[in-house]
């Protein structure tokens, strides 16, 4: 009996390699993933399991994080040798790996939206400055219709939830315009905060979070960011695109407000680790007000600083490296070789 026991253990842990190798061989052709995983499979089974997931207000993703640890603990403190533990562990590592990449994961390694838009990586620095300059007409504009005038920052009366929702419903990137879209609160509000996150997609449960400590000023972009990865674009570049792209196209100034700023962000990041010269001379051109809501959403983040969230993106960097994002944290940035040719030559 206990040599079957040990036998069907060994089998488990074989077919979990055998199916992990397959995975292996699958990411090499991302137009295979492409056609069958994220436009077919993930697109009609995730239908379904967020028609499921959306029936409950609250988190069961945030649920189970904190639930399956407790269950584990006290599953391994009922075995009596350590082989076991181990056996345990290794097998639920392996079963979490091959569930994620099943239910999500794998859209890690579809075709890059800048290839399917046929964008070229490299511009020049004069195409930086014209897409700058766009958005900061954009973003001055939008700006003194919501404000009393240039110098004042734009008050949130509301955190535009449903606004946000229904602009990334309304996206060309979402297949599944029957679908409402969610976003849950997240459980873990304050630890995210600490570890300077704004919002997740749970893989499992392919729920869409936000942090509920974030500045009113980017709960827009943070909420179309999240629902572009449950839409299958896993990218963190291409969730920033399709944030913006959502926000920009929203009937609601407050929304458009938070793309733009949010685009130009980005931009002249960019710009000032590009042409520190010209980024003085473009940060001039934009509005007191605005420049005032940068600075009170970063004094927000300003408060949950701490020695420790440096290892939290640290480790988040490698999960992102692991996971087929080769510049890791740094995908984020790369939505400037979107938003450089995509705008330059459109008029604000």
């Amino acid at each position: 009996m206990k040599f079957s026991f040990v036998s069907l253990r060994l089998k488990s842990l074989y077919i979990y390699v055998f199916i992990i190798l397959i995975f292996q061989l699958i990411i090499r052709y991302p137009y295979i993933i492409e056609n069958y995983y994220s436009n077919l499979v993930y697109n009609n089974v995730s239908y379904l399991i967020i028609l499921f997931f959306n029936k409950f207000q609250f988190s069961l993703g945030d649920l189970l994080y904190i639930f399956i640890p407790i269950v584990i603990f006290f599953k391994l403190k009922k075995t009596n040798t350590r082989r076991k533990n181990i056996n345990i562990c290794l097998q639920f590592l392996l079963g979490v790996y091959i569930f994620f990449n099943i239910q999500w994961g794998l859209n890690y390694h579809r075709v890059p939206l800048q290839e399917k838009l046929t964008i070229t990586k490299n511009y020049s620095l004069n195409q930086l400055k014209k897409t700058t300059l766009y958005f900061i007409n954009k973003t001055n504009k939008i700006h003194e219709k919501i404000s009393e005038n240039d110098s004042i920052s734009v008050k949130f009366n509301n955190d535009l939830i449903l606004e946000s929702l229904l602009s990334i419903k309304n996206s060309s990137y979402n297949k599944n315009q029957k679908l409402n879209r969610t976003i849950k609160k997240s459980l873990f509000s304050l630890p995210l905060s600490y570890m300077g996150f704004s919002g997740y997609i749970n893989p499992f449960t392919i729920e869409a979070h936000f942090n509920t400590n974030i500045a009113k000023l980017n709960i827009p972009t943070t909420i179309c960011h999240e629902i572009a990865h449950q839409l299958g674009y896993s990218a963190e570049n291409e969730a920033n695109y399709i944030s913006i792209e959502a926000t920009l196209n929203s009937k609601n100034e407050y929304v458009n407000y938070s793309g733009s700023t949010f685009a130009l962000k980005y931009l002249l990041n960019e710009m000032y680790l590009n042409d520190k010269k010209v980024f003085d001379e473009l940060i001039k051109k934009v509005n007191v007000g605005v420049l005032k809501n940068y600075k009170e959403a970063s004094d927000e983040w300003k408060k949950y600083k701490n020695p420790l969230e440096k290892y939290f993106k640290k480790s988040y960097d490698i999960y992102l490296k692991v996971n087929n994002q080769t510049k890791g944290i740094k995908t984020y940035n790369l939505v400037v070789d979107l938003l450089v040719n995509k705008y330059p030559n459109q008029e604000s």
